[in-house]
This record gives structure tokens, C-alpha cells and sequence, in this order.
């Protein structure tokens, strides 16, 4: 570990910034919309799909999207990516309100909310994978996960500050913490617009389009997807779990589940700012703390009896988490090479709502089976990717450092 922390460029705080209110944004919706649809006469199906087509277009469009930045530029793809969102964000919020209102019901109602939802995942799956490159761009590979981790940072602070906002906003109007992130999304595009963006440095030949199944990339996309599940299963299933086997006689379950979610969001914010920055722990090490404390602490949740025991597990549940994201985007980066940066943050795009698509299919009727069986496949998914990070080369090559003796070298071929 290096004993003086390299100063990074600020403006990774303004991309931060804008992923702050994507995170902010999306965690609202997830909680304001299903109670609210349902009083607008729409069903289950019709609510789970509004967000299964959303994540649909998410996974198709941010590799295009990243590799549109790796070809046109950072800056425009990240503008695009904040716009999109924001005024996706405004529409959603805008049908709702005339839904309330009566002006709007039955299918024209589910359709107006789909398209807009839709057009969230079209856009606003472009703001990671190019933030991501422009920080691959102007970061040295030391200094990889550090930037990495100040980058999501910004997206797990909007999961902990939007449905506290939203709290105090709701008050005011329900379509005032829409309003207000998505103002916040056009401040940070102005601010964007006066950074300086990353200079592209013509290839001397052509560069091959970069495929997910290439041996830099799908080990690192494999790890991520586990990764997914797990998260998605646990927060999907938690509320039930708190009101069936913690709390069972408590009326404040969703109260009490809120306050593990914002210890996990604590847990996350370590990981990635005391941890991966502070610490600057090497991206292979933050791929190997992160899935191990991961696998225990979804196995000591599966087991937990009070309200204690579930808090310090979700608390470092989150820990693992901030780690294991900032060492797996920064270990895709040092695997690819420059030419790919934002082909390879389009891929972990894809990969990371692969989760929320398959709880539903897989995580809900485990719970319905038995309520510990999700945190069971969650533990067991991080310690099958504990043997496989082990076990492969590449992985292997992040750990031990090799990206170092390549450091001279454009695209990091031939070294696994």
C-alpha cells in the first residue's frame, strides 16, 4: 500500500454527482410506485412489469452505449445519460400525477408509465459505463479502485439520500422529489459541459470490436452477475423477512427493515471510501474481501433470530458490497486495456440488473419454500465465486499485480 495517496481529479465528484441522482431517483421510484400504482387499479404483474421492461432496455442498451463512448467521447454519452434520465424522471412523475388526477386509467395509464420507464433504461443506462471510462481516462492504474470507488460512491449515497429526501419532499407534493433530482441531474450536465474531456488518442490500427465473452472480460462479468443476484434477492425478499421471522409481532416492520437497508448503505460507503480509497487496497483484494465477507454475512442472515444479529450482517453484507464494486469495475478496466473502457462499463451494465430480472423467478418462490432458502443461494453463489476467483487465471493475473509489468502497453493482449 502506498504510504501518500495520489490526488485524483475532482471532476470523478461531478460524475459521482450524477450518478447520485440516478441512484436517488431509481430508489424512489422503487419505493413510491407500487402502493401508488396499486391505488390507480393496476396489478402486480402490471407494476413488475413496469420495472422488468425498464431493466430490459438497461441491459441491451449500456453496452452500446459504453461503446459509443469509446468511440464519439465521454462527455456527450454522459450528457445524454443525465438528460434522458432526467426527463424520463419528469415524464413518470408527470403520468402519475394526471393518474391521480383521473385523467388518465386502465391501459393508456400502464402504457404512458411502461414507455416512460422504458425510456429510463434507454438513457439512462448511458450515464455508468461512460462515467466509468472517463475515469479509466484520466486515472492511473495504481490509482484505479480508488477512483472507481469515489465514483460509486455517489450512486450508493443517492440509494441512502433518496428515500430520506423523499421523506421530507413528500410533504411538500408527491411529484416534488422527482422534480427535485432531476433538476439535480441538469445541474450536473452544466457542470459537465465545462469539464475538460478526456483526449482520444487515434489507434494505429483498428480496433476490434471487444465481445463479452473474451477471456479479460467474463471472468470479472460472472463474479458481477453472483453479485447481482445476491443483492437482489436480499432486498427484495427482506421486508417479508423481517415481518415473517424477525419482527413477526412488530406492525413497524417496513420501518425496521428501512433502518438495515441504510446500515447496509453505511456498510457500502466504508467499503468503498475507507476501504478501497483511503486504504487503497489493491483491486484484487477488494474482489477477494468483498466475495468472502459477502458469503458469510448472507449465511449468518439466513440464521439470524434478532434484530441485532441482522443489522451487523446487512452492515457488513454492505461492507462486502462496497468493496466488490470498485474491484470489479477497476479489475475489468486494468484487464481491457484503454481502447475498451467504455465497452467494458457497457458490460458490467448489462450484467448488474441481471439480479433484479431473476429474483422474481428464482428468489420469491425460495422464500415461499422456506424464508432462509434466498440468503442460502446468495452464500452459496459468493462461495462457488470464492473457488472461481481462486481458480482463475485471470482473476489471478488482477491479483498478482501483472497489469503493473504491462503498464506500457495499450491493450493488455496475450497476458493471461
Amino acid at each position: 500500500m502506498n504510504k501518500t495517496l495520489e490526488k485524483l481529479p475532482n471532476n470523478i465528484w461531478i460524475l459521482a454527482a450524477g450518478l447520485l441522482c440516478v441512484g436517488a431517483g431509481q430508489t424512489i421510484v422503487f419505493i413510491t410506485i407500487p402502493p401508488i400504482a396499486r391505488d390507480l387499479g393496476l396489478n402486480e404483474v402490471q407494476i413488475g412489469s413496469i420495472f422488468a421492461t425498464s431493466a430490459i432496455a438497461w441491459m441491451i442498451l449500456s453496452p452500446v452505449w459504453g461503446s459509443l463512448s469509446d468511440s464519439i467521447g465521454r462527455k456527450k454519452i454522459v450528457i445524454v445519460g443525465l438528460l434522458g434520465f432526467a426527463i424520463s424522471l419528469v415524464l413518470f412523475s408527470f403520468t402519475i400525477s394526471l393518474g391521480q388526477k383521473e385523467l388518465l386509467t386502465g391501459s393508456l395509464l400502464f402504457f404512458l408509465l411502461v414507455s416512460a420507464r422504458v425510456l429510463n433504461g434507454i438513457f439512462g443506462s448511458a450515464t455508468r459505463p461512460s462515467s466509468g471510462g472517463w475515469v479509466a481516462d484520466i486515472t492511473s492504474i495504481d490509482s484505479r479502485s480508488r477512483a472507481f470507488a469515489r465514483l460509486d460512491s455517489g450512486f450508493s449515497m443517492g440509494r441512502i439520500l433518496g428515500p430520506a429526501l423523499a421523506g421530507l419532499l413528500l410533504l411538500v407534493s408527491y411529484t416534488a422529489p422527482f422534480f427535485f433530482f432531476a433538476a439535480g441531474a441538469f445541474i450536473v450536465i452544466f457542470l459537465v459541459i465545462f469539464q475538460k474531456s478526456p483526449s482520444k488518442t487515434p489507434s494505429a490500427k483498428e480496433v476490434k470490436k471487444l465481445s463479452m465473452l473474451d477471456s479479460r472480460v467474463w471472468p470479472f462479468l460472472v463474479v458481477s452477475a453472483a453479485f447481482g443476484i445476491c443483492n437482489a434477492s436480499l432486498f427484495q425478499t427482506s421486508s417479508f423477512f423481517f415481518q415473517d421471522v424477525i419482527t413477526p409481532s412488530s406492525d413497524n416492520y417496513i420501518a425496521l427493515a428501512s433502518i438495515g437497508f441504510m446500515l447496509t448503505g453505511l456498510g457500502v460507503l466504508n467499503g468503498q471510501l475507507l476501504i478501497a480509497d483511503r486504504l487503497q487496497t489493491s483491486p484484487g483484494s477488494l474482489i477477494k474481501l468483498g466475495v468472502i465477507l459477502n458469503c458469510i454475512s448472507l449465511a449468518g442472515y439466513a440464521f439470524s433470530s434478532s434484530l441485532v444479529q441482522v443489522y451487523i450482517c446487512l452492515f457488513f453484507f454492505g461492507l462486502g458490497n462496497g468493496m466488490l464494486g470498485p474491484g470489479i469495475s477497476s479489475s475489468l478496466s486494468l484487464s481491457v486495456g484503454k481502447d475498451y473502457q467504455g465497452a467494458a462499463g457497457g458490460f458490467l451494465g448489462m450484467v448488474i440488473p441481471v439480479g433484479h430480472v431473476a429474483s422474481p423467478i428464482i428468489s420469491m418462490p425460495l422464500y415461499i419454500v422456506n424464508p432462509i432458502y434466498p440468503y442460502l443461494l446468495g452464500a452459496s453463489l459468493m462461495f462457488l465465486c470464492t473457488l472461481f476467483i481462486f481458480t482463475n487465471k485471470r482473476h489471478k493475473w488482477i491479483r498478482d499485480k501483472h497489469y503493473r509489468e504491462d503498464r506500457n502497453l495499450e491493450v493488455f493482449e496475450n497476458s493471461q
